[in-house]
């Protein structure tokens, strides 16, 4: 996935400098970046300037490269997400009250998750000691680092009676760069850094970790107190260090860069550099015990100064442009003489759009005809699902979400079975999609005729999902609510289901939220059986809903069935804007007549349009409540980014995008490089006028 956003973290006076050496103040130009460290292949060649052609056609690139660093590259260990990692087994001496616990860490993949014990989290460990076991013993949890989703998460379990006490970060974690991560506890409050910047923070009161955890100390997994490893990290490892007490942000962020063997407070330190030939404690005798992990180059980069500011001039982001070319203005502030720049853009075009199918309610397709209903027949349900994999390139389908009420009956095994059919359908792997279409299931009312949902849970259970890379988890030991995550032309979506109730357990959608927030550049959708009536007013249910939900800034869409109806409602709460949608075709004739709702998405437009049709009567609505457009942010989405220019730049690096074309909508991004260091500015958006 290609989405480089503004980096949360603030540039301080280095924004300020290079405004300041363009003659800017500081709104005058974009100030916002993100980076991340890596070496950079060095050359002798030269541009200084370059043209970029927003066009496929035409391309051109001159070849030039950062200047090279003295020195030797530095190595890491790396961790395949199966079966790697680092054990120094229990290590009394790191069981601590307060701490810092500090890494480079480079993710490469999902990994494993593991869990920190009843109340804690799902993580990817990082580092730490102990995880899940018990709970009031020293077999708990004394800390544990690691990813919550795509941030940065910690638990602790505490003296008194094990409870946990976690705190989740708020920015995501990109993968496939290196990262400087911490946690520290000083006896009342979590903080969370990224990148040197305070990420996160939780008071806890004055809750003590468990100290005398016998549980061992691991890096890459987490281990009990009998050593079994739970949770895998798929990725690299660097400069790990844990320290007594609770470092300062500007502590941590003093000395991220740099390699360090002794310090006061500081209780162990792995290098983890291939010249140790293992994982040596240089600070004081708890070496670690590596299984299977392998050194790789380069490693974080480290004792080689900061990586430079950038601040993009022009072109402002949404700027309109006239004529066929745009200039494009860097200034940047560094430690180097010259800079490696390179320039990436992309035209958006129809080719990005993309779709997804939603089911509204099939309760009487897996029914028959009955003397009351004869026009009734279970083909519609399969028809759905059929057309569904039969046009899934023409209409770029990306997942299928299923409203609810799935069944008429939970009690009836035949209902069961026609669903299981039908929606096996969109199960057949393929070599584009080896685990099928992704697709999501919301649980209605009619399923819940059973009350212990113990039928669903037979035939759309934990089980059937587990081991699909889509499939995100559920909140308990059973599938009624659940989450999915899929990718649809470069952009991340995480769909909650949330099963039919009365009302909303307010358990539950504290996990839905946190699933939400785990996800934080994911486009986010909320699906549940009953959220909007037919007038457009919230249930019960749909407003418990909205109010928990309404400042989780990435959830965008909430749909639902239940209720035989079109209807629609939009709610902006913080300037945030969230649209509800109820479908639900079972009053009409043929129980519904199979008809369903294709939600078409136009990354161009940032507009989502949504129409309805009946792949057996092949007929499309066409009435304002059958086919509408919505605004909705799609940033992100969109085909590969093409290199358009490389050019060796000072401080003030100049080029312009030519060949634009009229009435189009280009992104477009920057990468500045030293012989260490590389940023990028975030994604832009350039459109032309007609």
């Amino acid at each position: 996935m290609i989405r480089l956003h503004s980096d949360t973290h603030t540039l301080g006076l280095a924004r300020m400098a290079a405004a300041a050496l363009l003659g800017l103040t500081a709104c005058e130009g974009n100030l916002a970046m993100s980076h991340h460290d890596g070496d950079v292949a060095a050359d002798a060649s030269r541009a200084d300037a370059a043209t970029l052609v927003g066009s496929d056609a035409g391309l051109e690139a001159t070849d030039a490269a950062a200047p090279a660093c003295e020195g030797d590259r530095s190595s890491a260990l790396s961790l395949d997400g199966v079966d790697d990692h680092i054990s120094m087994g229990r290590a009394p001496a790191l069981g601590l009250s307060t701490f810092t616990i500090e890494a480079w860490v480079r993710r490469d993949g999902d990994g494993r998750t593991m869990g920190t014990g009843v109340g804690g989290l799902q993580l990817v460990p990082i580092a730490g000691k102990g995880r899940g076991e018990d709970d009031g013993s020293n077999v708990d949890c004394n800390y544990a680092l690691g990813f919550f989703g795509d941030v940065l998460g910690a638990d602790f379990e505490d003296m008194a009676s094990g409870a946990n006490h976690p705190v989740i970060g708020r920015t995501a974690v990109s993968r496939g760069v290196w990262h400087h991560v911490a946690a520290s506890y000083d006896g009342t409050t979590w903080r969370l850094y990224l990148d040197g910047e305070l990420d996160a923070s939780a008071r806890t009161g004055e809750a003590r970790p468990r100290a005398d955890s016998i549980q061992h100390f691991a890096l890459g997994t987490a281990m009990n107190s009998t050593g079994a490893p739970a949770g895998r990290l798929h990725g690299a490892l660097d400069e790990v260090r844990v320290w007594d007490h609770a470092r300062t942000g500007a502590e941590i962020a003093a000395s991220m860069r740099t390699t360090l063997t002794e310090a006061d407070g500081l209780v162990a330190h792995w290098a983890l550099d291939e010249e140790d030939r293992g994982a040596p404690d240089t600070a004081s005798d708890l070496a670690g015990t590596i299984t299977g992990a392998s050194f790789v180059r380069p490693g974080a980069v480290l004792d080689r100064g900061a990586p430079p500011e950038v601040v993009v001039v022009t072109p402002m982001p949404g700027e309109s442009v006239t004529g066929t070319s745009a200039p494009v203005r860097l200034a940047i502030v560094g430690e180097a003489s010259e800079y490696d720049v390179r320039v990436h853009v992309r035209e958006l075009t129809e080719d990005d759009d993309f779709a997804i199918v939603v089911l509204p309610d099939t309760q009487y397709y897996t029914t028959g005809p009955s003397a009351a209903h004869p026009d009734r027949a279970i083909h519609f349900y399969e028809d759905q699902t059929r057309w569904i994999m039969a046009e899934r390139a023409r209409y770029r389908i990306a997942a299928v979400i299923h409203n609810g009420d799935i069944v008429d009956d939970g009690r009836v095994a035949s209902q069961w079975a026609v669903a299981d059919r039908a929606m096996a359908v969109l199960e057949e792997p393929s070599d584009e999609l080896p685990d099928g279409m992704p697709y999501a299931l919301g649980v209605g009312n009619h399923e819940q005729r059973e009350a212990s949902l113990a039928s669903y849970n037979r035939t759309f259970g934990v089980d059937r999902f587990a081991g699909r890379a889509y499939y995100g988890g559920h909140y308990d030991d059973t599938n009624n609510d659940s989450w999915i995550r899929f990718q649809a032309n470069g952009l991340d979506f995480v769909v909650v289901n949330f099963r039919y109730d009365t009302a909303q357990d307010p358990a539950i959608t504290a996990w839905g939220r946190r699933v939400l927030e785990s996800h934080p550049e994911a486009f986010g959708i909320v699906n549940s059986h009953f959220i909007v009536d037919s007038s457009g007013q919230f249930g019960p249910q749909g407003q418990a809903i909205y109010d928990a939900l309404r400042s989780v800034q990435n959830l965008q869409l909430m749909t639902c069935g239940h209720v035989a109806d079109e209807e629609r409602r939009s709610d902006t709460y913080g300037g945030h804007r969230i649209d509800s949608m109820l479908a639900d075709f079972q009053g009409r004739a043929e129980g519904g007549g199979g008809f369903l709702r294709v939600w078409e998405f136009s990354p161009a437009n940032d507009e989502l349009t949504v129409r309805t049709y009946s792949p057996s009567h092949d007929r499309w609505e066409t009435d304002a409540s059958s086919e509408f457009t919505l605004h909705v942010d799609l940033s992100g989405a969109g085909g590969a980014f093409r290199e358009v220019s490389v050019l060796r730049s000072g401080d003030d690096a100049r080029a312009s995008l030519e060949g634009l074309r009229p009435g189009r909508v280009y992104e477009w991004y920057a990468t500045v490089a030293d012989c260490a260091h590389e940023v990028a500015t975030p994604i832009a958006r350039l459109r032309t006028a007609p």
